[in-house]
């Protein structure tokens, strides 16, 4: 129901105002109040300004008096200000919905309106200009530019040092989407055939997007570049230093600005290009942060919860990872996966490997697609493990208590730390844990301490080891978590991974396992009920079997002997060991 029905006194004291204004002031004339086609209540009207009338329209909305009035130019399709939003568009007055409170009136963009008109047209030859109250945001400026050139940091600092009035050639990727055309450069072949390519754009994405050549030169500050009046003369000037290059786009770099011009040959036209600069840098991360570009995780399970938590640790730095997983990505992963309809049908690690790569395009990425501790070569497996051990953290996302004691037990071997996370059935909570050889006890130890926990307080939470294919197949599986509740337990587990690579001491995290609450079921009594587990401590170290002199100049000469063969059949023995 429209405000004006609803307050009828905020009705009247519109009406009032503006009719005393007109009753005040000689600028300001009331033609008639009336209702529009959408039955928004509008005033039409009259202000004199610059020896001459303008005849305008108050539009009130809608939601009045929350947002504001608007006033247009009233059958005149010129333009009136440079406040303006285009030929016969809304005047961009004072109140905005940005300075806008419901205290203001219609009255107040009147009189906003009759100060801009005397401002911009005082009387005589001279024009005003009136201050603008606001500045435009790259989104608004670019809202109507379908064609957009992204300028990265490291190829601004190319175009400073290419050589003047060299014909150079650039790869040009295009991402086309439904409501513009984006283009970055990711390489550039120099005057000595060499390549430079940017560093920070992902190296797959010419490959999966659109690619094409185009011209590019630099000219001095001082030179004139290629002529964009017409498309003849833009290709001439690029043609007069020695680059004939047919293209549908070309680079024009002025001293160390770049232009790009889409060259439209069906219309024989230069079309600029919004070129779209980058902001000035500022750190996103803090310091300790820094360490993490030198770190390698595995990430065991790719699904869910697993892909949420390696995205989450390429944008927070992390260099490397391997990631191990032979499951296929179905369209029904989707409703808790990281990846999207792109990947659909694909295996679940380059998909990932691919996601990474687009969020952070240094990292290095290892892929495995084996399913750890299922039927596999022996060899193929031990050539997982051996990847794995040599991360500096391993997290398990499968919520497979075997995979987890292999991983633990590799982990322990290699003296490396293990995360392991899982949302319960349902989605009613989850428990992320932190194993680190010599400090906890091992996982089996950890997993018997926290089913224990549970079990004292009478509530073991539900779980399913069962795959999605079980579904439909006469087995129970539990309800499952949406994504809201795997992005919540996927996001501390990511914490609880930063919190060890960069060596935090003391640690944010105290306690090694925490349950975590996200409704009210088992042991938690509302979202957000978290619990912190004691494990206690490791169990002491197994007694290390010795040998004695003999008995290891004899092993090694076991070895030796079968050395023998990589030496060249030298005696192995006349070696210096």
């Amino acid at each position: 129901m429209s405000w004006y029905i609803t307050d009828v006194v905020r009705f009247r004291a519109e009406r009032q105002g503006i009719e005393l204004l007109a009753q005040e002031a000689e600028w300001f004339a009331v033609t008639a109040w009336r209702l529009d086609d959408r039955l928004r209540l509008v005033l039409d009207a009259e202000i004199a300004a610059g020896g001459r009338a303008y005849p305008i329209y108050l539009q009130y909305p809608d939601m009045f008096p929350h947002t504001p009035p608007s006033v247009f130019p009233r059958g005149d399709a010129v333009r009136w200000s440079a406040h303006q939003f285009g030929t016969g568009g809304e005047l961009c007055l004072e109140y905005g919905p940005d300075t806008w409170t419901a205290n203001n009136t219609g009255r107040d963009l009147i009189e906003s309106c009759h100060k801009l008109l005397v401002t911009e047209n005082p009387g005589g030859d001279e024009l005003g200009d009136a201050p603008s109250r606001h500045v435009v945001s790259l989104g608004q400026s670019l809202r109507i530019r379908y064609s957009r050139y992204l300028l990265t940091r490291a190829f601004r600092v190319l175009l400073g040092e290419l050589p003047l009035r060299v014909p150079l050639e650039a790869n040009l990727v295009s991402l086309y989407h439904k409501e513009s055309v984006v283009h970055v450069v990711d390489k550039v072949t120099l005057a000595d055939g060499t390549q430079w390519t940017d560093p920070t754009v992902p190296s797959q994405l010419g490959p999966e997007y659109t690619e094409r050549r185009v011209p590019i030169c630099r000219w001095d500050e001082t030179d004139t570049p290629p002529s964009t009046e017409s498309l003849d003369e833009f290709d001439s000037g690029f043609a007069a230093v020695g680059n004939t290059l047919e293209a549908r786009y070309g680079l024009v770099v002025h001293g160390s600005e770049l232009s790009v011009y889409f060259l439209d040959r069906k219309k024989s036209s230069v079309v600029d290009v919004a070129v779209i600069s980058p902001p000035p840098e500022a750190t996103r991360l803090d310091a300790a942060h820094s360490v993490l570009a030198a770190k390698k995780v595995a990430i065991v399970g790719c699904g869910s919860l697993g892909s949420k938590a390696a995205t989450m640790l390429a944008r927070s730095g992390v260099g490397g990872f391997v990631l191990v997983d032979d499951d296929i990505l179905l369209p029904d992963n989707l409703v808790r996966n990281d990846l999207d309809w792109r990947d659909a049908g694909v295996h679940k690690v380059p998909a990932l490997a691919r996601r990474l790569q687009f969020v952070n395009p240094s990292v290095d990425v290892l892929q495995w697609r084996v399913p750890l501790g299922g039927q596999e070569a022996n060899e193929s497996a031990d050539a997982t493990l051996k990847r794995i051990s040599e991360c500096d953290l391993v997290l398990d996302a499968t919520a497979d208590p075997n995979v987890l004691n292999l991983l633990s037990a590799v982990a322990a071997s290699a003296k490396k730390p293990v995360i392991w996370a899982e949302v319960f059935g349902g989605g009613f909570g989850g428990l992320i844990a932190r194993y680190r050889p010599g400090i906890e006890p091992p996982p089996p130890f950890m997993r018997r301490a926290i089913e224990n926990w549970f079990g004292e307080k009478g509530s073991l939470p539900r779980r399913s080891h069962r795959p999605y294919e079980a579904i439909g197949a006469g087995i129970d599986v539990p309800m499952t978590a949406d994504d809201a509740d795997v992005s919540v337990i996927a996001a501390h587990a990511a914490r609880l991974a930063i919190d060890l690579l960069v060596d935090r001491s003391p640690s944010l995290f105290p306690n090694s396992v925490y349950a975590i609450g996200l409704g009210a079921d088992s042991v938690f009594s509302q979202p957000f009920d978290t619990y912190p587990i004691d494990v206690g401590p490791p169990p002491p170290e197994p007694e290390v079997v010795e040998l004695s002199d003999q008995e290891k100049v004899t092993e090694i000469a076991t070895l030796l002997e079968l050395l023998k063969d990589k030496i060249g059949g030298a005696d192995p023995t006349a070696q210096d060991n």
